[in-house]
């Protein structure tokens, strides 16, 4: 299985149908582009396989590989994944508890907060780690932009690729430039939780082989 996909459990029905939207939106916005799968290959650098079965919700997809597809699309992450059903507007959003979008694959479960509001600079996210080991990723995770990373509870270890582990626990917080690679693990018997907040140049920015949108 590539690092860029991961299935879902059959036992997580609310996050099967947070899939299944995810995958429509997407073949939604091909068809009205006239785009063919591979069309979104070329521009994201993701396999026409991968893709598919997203579209399909046969599998979720990880934080970076939806990111490329926001690249590919010409939008922002937030764009991407936010419901034009339900879309926030206005200068100020408020997102009651239990009620945020939720992505989740074998590594985290990731709520998406306020993911109602398409247009913003920073995507908050309050995320539970379910990952314990190192050997559980495929690659450490990277994408353009700038990260915030705060423990709420649990312990945490924070990797960069090629450097120490850092342990830390609650209270603690990290910032760090995203195109790293990096990876977080639970340490301990119990998943950590931690709050992330992510900033993404725009695609125009993005020179990274692979991210920035493509013509074909």
């Amino acid at each position: 299985m590539r690092h860029d996909e991961q299935a879902f459990s059959a036992s997580l029905p609310h996050g099967s149908g947070e899939r299944l939207r995810f995958g429509e939106r997407l073949r939604e916005m091909r068809r009205i582009r006239c785009w063919t799968l591979q069309d979104v290959g070329d521009r994201s650098g993701i396999s026409v396989s991968t893709i598919s079965k997203a579209e399909r919700g046969i599998i979720a997809l990880t934080y970076d590989t939806i990111l490329k597809l926001a690249f590919a699309f010409d939008m922002s992450m937030s764009e991407l994944i936010a419901d034009e059903d339900e879309a926030a507007s206005g200068e100020v959003t408020v997102e009651r508890r239990g009620t945020a979008q939720t992505i989740e694959n074998d590594y985290y479960v990731m709520h998406m907060l306020c993911s109602a509001r398409a247009s913003k600079r920073m995507v908050p996210v309050f995320a539970r780690i379910k990952a314990h080991s190192l050997n559980e990723f495929a690659n450490f995770i990277s994408h353009p932009g700038e990260e915030f990373v705060y423990v709420l509870s649990g312990k945490l270890t924070f990797q960069i690729e090629g450097q120490p582990a850092r342990l830390l626990f609650a209270g603690d917080c990290v910032y760090f430039d995203s195109r790293l690679g990096h990876v977080y693990l639970s340490t301990g018997s119990e998943d950590a939780e931690i709050l992330v907040t992510c900033w993404h140049p725009s695609n125009s920015d993005v020179s990274d082989a692979g991210l920035s949108a493509r013509m074909i």
